[in-house]
């Protein structure tokens, strides 16, 4: 019995350690078992936001360093997930592409907002054109919108000569863009255009155009590709619905094939040259884009497609241009150089020089030889301002912009502009800025170019460079029970899709009770 007695308590001695040991590892396990369905919750949470990586960039381009945007999270599982972004990589390094925006003339950068300049996280954004006529361009500390581009740092020198030495005749890194001229068709072209066979659509053909082309009523207008020159003013208002060559936006007609082959009455010189459009304003020509033809319907769309050639064609160096002018002075049977005092003080020096410009061939000739005559509108000594709708004269700005009504206007001229010593000037009147939304994303080079004070609500002048890639931070946490968990991944999210994982952590998150 004593024996028993001893073997029962030497037993005890020993099974009640090892019971609360096993009762404490079972509570163990219990907590850590939820902890890790609760690991699995944040996780799935992320994994969740990673499904469709094309939406996630779309949901997340407009959060900042400091401005979450929350995302969906799945359903009943009490969590919650935001993204903010952490970085961002342009489409092309700003030293690789043409500069956005240069003013050849002598003090012409008085009226040139200053460059923007960008917080120490987003320096690749540093210099790029300001907000003012970039309003795609971003605050600081936020990096999900669209810059355009770095404009020519030297703008309105005191010498008219120095921008000369930043020059390229092609669309290279670093430099201004001076493009050739595109040889252009000896047939003169209808200024009137020509209706189609099938469908409300009015066309019109490459050439040479001699008489002002004015479209403002609500028949869709579509210029089948090719090189235009216009030596009076091409104005655009009322109802216009223009598309000038084939691309990304497709005018009123399947093609410009169709275009040649179906025209009422076409000529028979009618043709169309690769795809998209390039306007050329020699003389008195000028473009005039205006809201004084009162809008009884869509208002005013103006749309280029970018211009492209084969690239084994001698012409694909100026694939990128949309707009330019016949630069220097016809003097005789020649073309020279433009200089002039602007000011009018004799014993000061010149305040534009442009060289005057010629045909692309080998070797280049000079613009009379294919019939081009020198823009009479020359740049003024006082800032562009808009001209009478009728006015076609010297001092005129070649791409005269006047929005008086809250009419919509919308222009896309995703092409290079290129009008050394003419002038863009953009008026909005007050009240006026309502529906306008205006993008020259080539780049622009003019002699001085203005913006009143009243922007479009929707403006881009100089050379977008999209932002193709981003860093988002996306944060996922449990939002009640516990313990409380935080998953984090710094995620690189391509506008097209692709993604890549630079991080993924998860802690436990302290919260104060």
């Amino acid at each position: 019995m004593i024996i028993a007695l001893v073997v029962m308590v030497v037993g005890a001695l020993m099974v009640l350690p090892v019971m609360g040991y096993t009762m404490s590892v079972l509570r163990t396990n219990r907590s850590s078992s939820a902890k890790l369905a609760r690991v699995e919750v944040v996780e799935g949470g992320l994994r969740a936001t990673l499904y469709d990586p094309l939406k996630l960039y779309q949901a997340c381009v407009d959060s900042g360093y400091s401005t979450a945007v929350q995302l969906a999270a799945p359903p009943d599982l009490n969590i919650e997930s935001e993204c903010t972004t952490v970085g961002s990589s342009l489409q092309d390094v700003p030293s690789d592409q043409h500069y956005a925006l240069t003013t050849t003339q002598v003090g012409s950068n008085a009226v040139i907002p200053p460059p923007y300049v960008a917080a120490p996280e987003e320096v690749e954004l540093d210099g790029t054109i300001s907000p003012t006529w970039c309003t795609s361009m971003v605050p600081v500390g936020d990096a999900g919108k669209v810059p355009c581009g770095k404009p020519y740092p030297a703008n309105g020198d005191l010498d008219p000569l120095r921008w000369l030495g930043a020059t390229s005749h092609e669309s290279g890194g670093g430099a201004i863009f001076v493009p050739y001229l595109p040889p252009v068709a000896n047939a003169f072209a209808y200024a009137g255009g020509y209706d189609m066979i099938e469908g409300p659509c009015r066309v019109f053909f490459p050439g040479r155009y001699v008489d002002d082309v004015v479209i403002t009523g609500s028949t869709p207008v579509y210029f089948a590709s090719g090189i235009y020159y216009f030596e009076k003013t091409v104005r655009i208002s009322g109802d216009a619905n223009v598309v000038v060559g084939a691309g990304s936006t497709p005018g009123c007609v399947e093609s410009d094939a169709v275009a040649v082959a179906d025209a009422i009455n076409v000529p028979f010189d009618a043709y169309s040259n690769g795809v998209g459009g390039t306007w050329v304003f020699g003389q008195n020509g000028r473009l005039v884009i205006d809201t004084a033809t009162p809008s009884t319907g869509a208002g005013v769309n103006l749309v280029f497609n970018r211009r492209l050639v084969a690239n084994t064609d001698p012409e694909a160096v100026m694939n990128e241009v949309s707009i330019m002018s016949v630069n220097g002075v016809l003097a005789g049977t020649a073309t020279v150089d433009l200089d002039i005092d602007l000011d009018g003080d004799l014993e000061a020096k010149i305040d534009l020089h442009v060289p005057a410009t010629q045909v692309l061939g080998d070797p280049p000739v000079d613009a009379v030889n294919h019939l081009y005559k020198a823009s009479n509108l020359v740049s003024t000594f006082g800032p562009p301002v808009s001209c009478a709708i009728s006015a076609s004269v010297p001092g005129c700005p070649i791409i005269d912009i006047n929005l008086g009504t809250t009419a919509s206007v919308n222009v896309e001229i995703p092409g290079y502009v290129s009008i050394p010593q003419g002038m863009l000037s953009m008026v909005v009147a007050d009240g006026a800025n309502v529906n306008k939304r205006l993008a020259f994303g080539g780049g622009i080079l003019a002699a001085q170019m203005a913006v009143s004070a009243v922007v479009p609500d929707f403006l881009q002048l100089g050379l977008l460079n999209p932002v193709v890639q981003k860093t988002f931070k996306i944060v996922t946490r449990t939002v009640s029970g516990s313990p409380r968990l935080v998953a984090t991944a710094q995620v690189q999210v391509n506008e097209t899709g692709g993604y890549a994982i630079n991080s993924w952590v998860v802690k436990s998150e302290y919260v104060a009770t």
